[in-house]
């Protein structure tokens, strides 16, 4: 027998795409779902997604048939863990050192004095 699979904030934020999907939402989370639909990518939609989570099971499961919905624990102490590295090269070597840093998400500063370059760079690594 095959595990289904979870229901996640991540599914919860890809689903309210969906114009299908948000018509079968309560009235009431019209507001909330305005502000997420103008700024999508803000960590201040996480109390939607919880709520969505915990009262439109319903809903959920009509859209993604065949999964679970997963518990959405207190508040987690963190959404992401930072690792920072700092890298000082001329320009020429700064090219082969960023290729160097492999595939994720990465929040990049750089400064430039002439040929030395100081590049901050912060790996994010989402917990979900």
């Amino acid at each position: 027998m095959a595990q289904s699979k979870k229901i996640t904030l991540l599914d919860i934020k890809q689903a309210l795409k969906d114009s299908r999907f948000r018509t079968t939402l309560p009235p009431d989370m019209f507001d909330d779902i305005q502000k997420y639909l103008r700024n999508p990518g803000c960590a201040c939609n996480l109390p939607l997604y919880k709520k969505i989570l915990s009262e439109c099971s319903d809903q959920l499961i009509a859209y993604y048939p065949n999964s679970d919905i997963s518990v959405v624990e207190e508040e987690p102490s963190q959404l992401v863990v930072n690792k920072f590295n700092v890298i000082n090269c001329s320009i020429g070597d700064l090219e082969s050192k960023l290729r160097n840093l492999g595939v994720g998400r990465k929040q990049i500063a750089i400064s430039r004095f002439q040929d030395q370059v100081t590049v901050i760079i912060n790996e994010l690594d989402v917990i979900y």
